[in-house]
């Protein structure tokens, strides 16, 4: 499977998250590089949404993601797919950081097991 199918995959079950979550309906923002990736709307709030998936979390810039949502009067959300995982949900910084040491304490609890 191609980067791009998984990408466009992810962005299916992100987009089926918003709407079971918040009730919200979800436009992709097309582009393979651009900040947000799906801008959600539920009549009270829009969500400008980075949407990843995988192992390994990419780079992400937060600041910039926060600067696009302010155009849309929206809320900067971070949905991160790990494989075989539920969806977890960042939004902030903060919960940024907490992915980046979740996913490398899982990492590092992986590469334990092999050592076994």
């Amino acid at each position: 499977m191609s980067i791009y199918r998984k990408g466009y995959r992810i962005e299916d079950v992100a987009s089926d998250y918003m709407l079971k979550e918040y009730n919200a309906v979800c436009v992709r923002s097309g582009g393979s590089h651009g900040i947000a990736d799906l801008i959600c709307g539920n009549g009270e709030c829009v969500f400008v949404v980075q949407v990843k998936g995988g192992i390994h979390l990419p780079y992400i810039s937060w600041v910039e993601l926060e600067q696009f949502a302010k155009n849309f009067n929206g809320v900067p959300l971070l949905l991160y797919k790990p494989d075989y995982r539920k969806v977890l949900e960042c939004r902030s910084e903060d919960d940024l950081k907490r992915l980046r040491n979740y996913l490398r304490n899982l990492r590092e609890d992986r590469n334990d097991m092999r050592k076994m």
